[in-house]
């Protein structure tokens, strides 16, 4: 049976527009379409019409307004005879019509799933058209439709046809870039670059070679972003920068908003590997609003997905969870297994660093499972690297170690610098750190290749400390220098807070007192910040040894229990007996910890275990030392709780206010007997500068410190004209430094 589509005038079925009989017919603003339509509502390369057998396939092209079919928006749906398509949104309206040949009679096929598309196009391709073009149009609608499900083996076996270069020239040029372009696709999802550049580089000289009148810009529009996402993962971020602006400037000129979506998104992908964080927040902001009229759930899904990976690499950890929810959500509905894995794989490295070990670890389960149902090797590799991770953390190594032979079993030939990593904690666990330099350095070099930024940082400072550990600063000082050079730490919490305490390891080792308490206190503050329970409490156990050495007994057990309560709660036993150790040492046993007088003697933190039960002797403690009263006036939460901690640790009572008009009446209170105030320069109603001239016009010579937004020097020449005895920037605020100023005016 032999079937032709025609368009038809709405209201007027009987005036014909264009008899659709090619494999491929388009439509758009640009006169090289197959139908040019002139309207401002019609993108220059808008939809494309795809003949498959007795069949026509409605694709929008990534248009800026949309396709309807029936009143309903659409990516893709094969047409009844009939169907009323518009546009864009109120733009011109087009009525399809399918009829046989030889007598004119309608065809009414019925088709709309996904689904029962690839299956539809399955059916087609046994036998093939006679028309090679139009086996070439169903072989990579089919390619597609399988990436789009997570499926690239079939993807692969339907398009690798043209691989073979008597298939390809049997096909018109600008069907060569087009399959050409399918297939590069195909291999980039492979991660088989080499194979992936070469077919896009072809498929965009096909392109080039297309006739004015044939020429297709979302076509080549395409090969720019899937060369430049090839050219990415390569790590040549300049070549890929080039090719994207390209794109960037052709999706425009096509009114693609799918192909400006990705290029967004690929550039904030540069942005956030070179340190860029703000150019990757703003990028992935614009893709967000560009998705959004997509009608495209596995593109929305990957920018949320995304934008939650800025939150957490920024050590927004509690807002990167819900963003991370959402973006599982969204996927879900696609059916996309292995975009959904990474999803998860992201989300349980999240709750890691939060402490929610438990969770995690059920999260892991349910990723293994989903990874072996599907075989994904890869994404099985992925997560037994990570469950290596959370049973390092509890203190397990042979368990670890187990997990993590597994993974790189699953991985095969191809390194990974995080399983390298992991697998270099594991070894040093274990007293093996020669091999576990070698492990780490071969992580650092694929992380170098792939131009995996994050991970070289992290591998290099791993490195640092374990080169401390044996003693060999000058390596351990290079390393952590190259860690620091390999980006900008300032943006991303996370990264500046490991790297703080790695140089404050260093220091200790050299005895460098001073320098490491400022560093470790610095890694504290940020771990605190950013909520990562754990590598505060490594910072706790850090600052508590050099309190020990320092002899400043007190507030060596104040931070020791610190750690050692969070040790305990998440079930870091390792870490745990570590600090307990010392806590129960004859140097610490009869001392009480420095926090506060109101503080009950240890409560119930030295008896908590995940477990067994440690015994402790029962403390015999002498009368806490005289405590001084600090006034902290602080409007901002986490920085008044921030200083209230650190000032309990060392001893001092703290009370705090939140604006002027209490912190004067709680000054001037004669029942009061503040040693110090500490108070913000930009209190509401009452300004810190106006508070300490008033104090001081009362007589008032209590030392006071004033915390302001700037570092320049006409806030410190205010600050002290003003009657304050000190100032300090709540920019890059060390805790150290204050305490320092506090103990100096106290003294």
């Amino acid at each position: 049976m032999s079937v032709r589509g025609e368009l038809h005038q709405p209201g007027d079925p009987l005036r014909k527009i264009a008899d659709i009989e090619t494999p491929r017919f388009t439509i758009g603003r640009a006169g090289e379409n197959s139908l040019p339509i002139s309207s401002s509502v019609v993108s220059r390369s808008h939809a494309e019409l795809i003949r498959n057998g007795d069949e026509f396939l409605l694709r929008d092209l990534g248009s800026i307004n949309g396709s309807f079919v029936n009143g309903n928006r659409v990516s893709q749906q094969i047409l009844k005879d009939g169907d009323l398509l518009r546009f864009g949104q109120n733009g011109p309206e087009i009525i399809f019509k399918l009829i046989e040949k030889e007598t004119g009679k309608v065809i009414k096929p019925s088709l709309s799933s996904t689904g029962s598309l690839i299956d539809s196009l399955l059916g087609k391709l046994s036998p093939p058209p006679a028309d090679p073009r139009e086996e070439a149009n169903l072989r990579r609608l089919l390619a597609e439709a399988h990436l789009e499900r997570g499926d690239f083996d079939r993807a692969l076996e339907v398009i690798t046809k043209y691989n073979d270069t008597t298939n390809l020239i049997a096909i018109p040029v600008s069907f060569r870039a087009w399959v050409l372009l399918w297939l590069g696709k195909v291999y980039l999802e492979r991660k088989q670059l080499p194979l992936a550049i070469d077919a896009l580089q072809r498929s965009l000289k096909f392109f080039e070679q297309v006739s004015q009148a044939e020429s297709d810009i979302t076509g080549v529009a395409g090969a720019y972003v899937a060369l430049g996402r090839a050219l990415v993962s390569s790590g040549d971020f300049l070549a890929a920068r080039d090719h994207l602006n390209r794109a960037m400037l052709t999706a425009r000129r096509a009114g693609n908003v799918r192909l400006m979506v990705e290029t967004h998104l690929l550039v904030g992908k540069v942005d956030l590997k070179e340190g860029d964080f703000e150019g990757a927040r703003y990028n992935w902001g614009r893709a967000s609003r560009l998705a959004e009229g997509t009608n495209d759930p596995l593109l929305e899904g990957r920018v949320k997905l995304q934008q939650a990976v800025v939150l957490s690499t920024e050590g927004k950890l509690k807002e990167a969870v819900p963003a991370y929810q959402e973006a599982i959500q969204q996927i879900e509905h696609t059916g996309n297994i292995r975009l959904l894995l990474k999803a998860y794989s992201s989300l349980s490295r999240v709750l890691t660093r939060l402490g929610s070990w438990s969770a995690t670890e059920k999260l892991l389960e349910d990723r293994l499972n989903l990874a072996r149902r599907y075989k994904i090797s890869k994404a099985e590799a992925v997560a037994l690297t990570d469950r290596a991770e959370l049973k390092l953390l509890h203190g397990d190594s042979v368990a670890a170690m187990q997990s993590i032979e597994l993974s790189l079993k699953a991985h095969g030939q191809i390194i990974y610098p995080r399983t390298q990593r992991i697998l270099g904690r594991i070894l040093q666990l274990t007293q093996r750190p020669g091999e576990a330099i070698n492990a780490l350095e071969k992580g650092l070099s694929e992380a170098r290749n792939r131009g995996a930024i994050e991970e070289q940082v992290l591998i290099g400072l791993e490195l640092a400390l374990i080169h401390t550990e044996v003693g060999d600063l000058t390596k351990a000082s290079a390393e952590l220098d190259a860690s620091e050079a390999a980006t900008s730490l300032d943006p991303a919490l996370n990264l500046m807070a490991r790297a703080l305490y790695t140089r404050g390891a260093i220091h200790a080792k050299a005895h460098q007192m001073d320098e490491a308490n400022r560093c470790f206190g610095q890694s504290l503050s940020i771990f605190n910040t950013i909520g990562d329970p754990y590598r505060a409490a490594l910072s706790h156990a850090a600052v508590g040894l050099l309190r020990l050495d320092q002899r400043r007994l007190e507030s060596a057990r104040g931070h020791l229990e610190e750690a050692r309560e969070t040790f305990a709660k998440l079930g870091a036993m390792i870490d745990l007996r570590r600090v307990d150790s010392r806590l129960t040492s004859a140097t610490l046993m009869n001392i009480r910890a420095g926090m506060t007088a109101v503080m009950p003697a240890l409560s119930g933190t030295a008896r908590l275990s995940m477990a067994h039960k440690m015994m402790t002797t029962p403390l015999m403690t002498p009368a806490p030392p005289q405590t001084q009263q600090i006034l902290v006036a602080v409007a901002n939460d986490q920085l008044a709780e921030f200083l209230k901690r650190g000032l309990e640790v060392e001893n001092y009572l703290i009370e705090r206010v939140r604006d002027g008009r209490e912190a004067i009446d709680r000054a001037l209170n004669q029942s009061k007997d503040f040693r110090l105030l500490l108070l913000d320069a930009l209190l509401e109603h009452i300004s810190g500068f106006d508070l300490c001239r008033e104090l001081r016009k009362q007589k008032r010579q209590t030392p006071v410190i004033l915390l302001g937004g700037r570092q320049g020097l006409e806030d410190k020449i205010e600050a002290l004209r003003s009657g304050a005895d000190d100032f300090l920037s709540k920019k890059n605020l060390v805790f150290d430094e204050l305490l320092a100023k506090v103990e100096a005016l106290l003294r």
